[in-house]
């Protein structure tokens, strides 16, 4: 007799397996979602072959969670392929949802992070991986890297978001029974949060204005009152707030690992309006040329600082020009 459980698949593309660790973090909780659900794919803990993908019926799956950056041509082929397996798509964690951190190598094109990445201190040049190779025994065959990272929703339709990095226990313990019951209705966004981490942080903002940013470490820290007041970056203002805020909560700054707020496109846009009104840059027609640049030059590395987890969903998406395809 068949089951009435639901199948439900995990697919790590390129990440640091992080999200899929995350998975048993609920705990106890596997065991409500074992009796609702039979996992029948999840690489990680089990051995499927692609084969065993190919031979699948369309939509066997019920539910897929898809985790991880889009970086190599088997991450795009294996997204598109678990697309017509399964009824339903994931996107599992920041790198699928927005990019993620890996997404700051769309500073820089193919060539320049292949040769960073292999060439070493002692030699002068690294051996490039090469798509083909051939050997005595035949061909070695290696995915060809992607020229940047793009969100998944970018490859597949995806039918629900849920950012995190990873997703922490008490999203996961709101969004399974939800995507588990047919009787929920649950849209596309509905697991990313309206409310900002400032709005679930215990530290109270009084929005006053600073000079500057500085580092933590050059700051007289007090560990109850707003970091931002403080004039340390903390993207609160413009990260989701599905975390209840363990970052800050600890006096250490949030570094926008949910991505930007529902509904929200672009997060370091929203992070540099949140900014401006701080340290006062709305007034610069008061301020001299010379004190607006170094205003400006206290953040430092806003691209990295501001879209660490979301540029490649950004309205930047990557850097422009001479690009190897």
């Amino acid at each position: 007799m068949m089951s009435d459980k639901k199948k439900i698949g995990f697919y790590w593309c390129g990440a640091c397996g992080g999200c899929q660790v995350s998975i048993l973090d609920i705990d106890e909780m596997i065991l409500d979602v074992v009796e609702q659900a039979d996992i029948v794919f999840w690489p990680c803990a089990m051995d499927p072959k692609y084969e065993d993908v190919y031979e699948m019926d369309e939509d066997e799956i019920d539910l897929m969670f898809i985790n991880g950056s889009i970086r190599l041509e088997e991450n795009k082929e294996m997204a598109e392929l678990l697309r017509e397996k399964a009824k339903e798509i994931v996107a599992y964690g920041s790198c699928s949802v927005n990019g993620g951190l890996f997404g700051l190598g769309n500073l820089s094109d193919k060539k320049e992070l292949l040769e960073r990445g292999y060439s070493t201190k002692t030699t002068d040049e690294g051996s490039l991986p090469q798509k083909v190779t051939e050997v005595e025994e035949g061909d070695l065959k290696l995915p060809e890297m992607l020229h940047h990272i793009v969100p998944l929703e970018e490859i597949i339709d995806v039918d629900y978001l849920l950012p995190g990095c990873p997703p922490l226990p008490n999203q996961l313990e709101e969004a399974l029974p939800a995507l588990l019951d047919d009787d929920t209705e649950v849209g596309k966004h509905d697991l990313i949060s309206s409310k900002s981490v400032c709005d679930v942080c215990p530290m109270e903002r009084e929005e006053k204005k600073i000079e500057g940013l500085k580092p933590i470490q050059e700051v007289e820290f007090d560990p109850e009152e707003c970091i931002l007041d403080q004039g340390v970056l903390c993207m609160g203002p413009a990260t989701a707030g599905m975390c209840d805020a363990p970052c800050t909560e600890v006096a250490h700054p949030c570094v926008g690992c949910n991505g930007p707020v529902k509904d929200v496109k672009d997060q370091g846009s929203r992070m540099a309006s949140a900014l401006a009104s701080v340290i006062g840059v709305e007034g610069e027609e008061k301020m001299s040329e010379e004190e607006v640049q170094e205003t400006m030059e206290s953040i430092r590395d806003p691209t990295g600082s501001m879209y660490m987890f979301s540029l490649p969903s950004s309205i930047m998406q990557y850097r422009r020009g001479d690009i190897d395809e």
